[in-house]
């Protein structure tokens, strides 16, 4: 699954409504070079929508909610998220309310033909497989990276198979190269580095010699 994020803003908060809106896409190109061109979510908005199959989520993992409206206009995906009266659900309107978390993610997937790359290498996505958004902490990258982290710390304290820590070795590998694609340039100021990246960095690899002693 994929993942890419976009801001949202505060006045797409609702407290009493418990609904969120905003852009959870648009159609102009993203950081990674990326283009998902108009109408690229209508088939996820005439089939997947109005049966139940794209759901809101927070962070990419825990429910959160379901989707009351969605559409594409020339400028992205427009959404409008339902949020659940569960502890979770009052937790996340207050963060977003405040400006806390201040962005939407969608995570998808491409049907074998609908993306193609162009002579400067911009990836054109024509079609998407859209199974949920959620509002999120960090860019996509970042995202990935944590949901990621998360899900290999707890195989690993679960007591995963040796088969198994094979497997986790080579989504670490994966992680290291998600992290060096977001990772800033070198002649980024000190003090403009996010100190996110480089704790999780370090939570990466020290994860990969644990599973490597597991394994050897």
């Amino acid at each position: 699954m994929e993942l890419k994020s976009y801001e949202i803003k505060e006045s797409a908060v609702d407290i009493d409504a418990r609904t969120f809106e905003g852009y959870a896409s648009t159609f102009d190109e993203d950081q990674t070079g990326d283009v998902i061109h108009q109408g690229a979510f209508l088939k996820s908005i005439t089939e997947a929508f109005p049966a139940g199959r794209i759901k809101v989520l927070w962070q990419h993992s825990e429910p959160l909610g379901m989707p009351l409206e969605m559409k594409e206009d020339s400028y992205g995906l427009y959404v409008k998220g339902k949020v659940s009266k569960t502890r979770l659900g009052d937790e996340a309107l207050e963060l977003m309310r405040d400006g806390v978390i201040d962005r939407m993610s969608i995570g998808f997937s491409i049907p074998k033909g609908k993306s193609d790359y162009d002579e400067n290498g911009v990836r054109h996505i024509r079609e998407v497989k859209l199974m949920e958004f959620s509002p999120v902490t960090f860019p996509a990258n970042e995202a990935a990276i944590i949901t990621g982290v998360k899900s290999i710390r707890a195989a690993i304290d679960q007591g995963a198979k040796i088969e198994d820590v094979r497997e986790l070795i080579n989504a670490l590998d994966d992680l290291k190269a998600l992290i060096a694609c977001t990772e800033p340039s070198l002649d980024t100021p000190a003090d403009d580095q996010p100190p996110e990246l480089a704790e999780l960095a370090s939570t990466a690899f020290s994860l990969g010699d644990f599973a490597r002693n597991r394994l050897y």
